[in-house]
């Protein structure tokens, strides 16, 4: 197994700060990637203007809406493995309290989707490819309109 067997905690604490810092960029651009846009000399008129104006919008809102989603299906995914983590640790202790959620539906479906990696591959390139897309318009349109 070697290295990464022993520290797999600390292989899982830069994948969460990874994972937060670059979540909040993408949010942050989402939002603020069009408000800097509207700030801008001309930029609002030449972007209200444009036929993409509600695609460019579309694309924005979007993409800060998938991450939103991603974050929340990651926290109610650990919140339900905590709270089966604490219920064993219940059951082991003979906690009269013990619901045991570790043994429930719920706790099984919320693990299988804990462990899919996949569901924020897929939502982190939806959101770029979204970004992506509604910049390269505002910029179409921007360096098109100083001709």
């Amino acid at each position: 197994m070697g290295q990464d067997s022993k520290d797999h905690d600390g292989h899982f604490a830069n994948y969460a700060e990874y994972s937060k810092t670059f979540r909040s960029w993408m949010v942050a651009y989402g939002i603020g990637g069009p408000i800097l846009l509207l700030t801008s000399k001309d930029a609002p008129q030449n972007i209200a203007k444009s036929p993409h104006l509600q695609t460019i919008i579309t694309l924005f809102i979007v993409g800060v809406g998938i991450q939103i989603l991603l974050a929340l299906i990651n926290k109610w995914a650990a919140w339900h493995m905590y709270r089966g983590a604490f219920s064993k640790h219940q059951k082991e202790e003979d906690d009269p309290d013990c619901d045991n959620h570790h043994e429930s539906a719920t706790y099984r479906v919320w693990g299988w989707i804990n462990r899919q990696s996949w569901i924020d591959f897929w939502c982190d390139i939806g959101a770029l490819f979204l970004f992506s897309a509604a910049t390269w318009l505002v910029l179409e349109i921007l360096l098109g309109s100083s001709q």
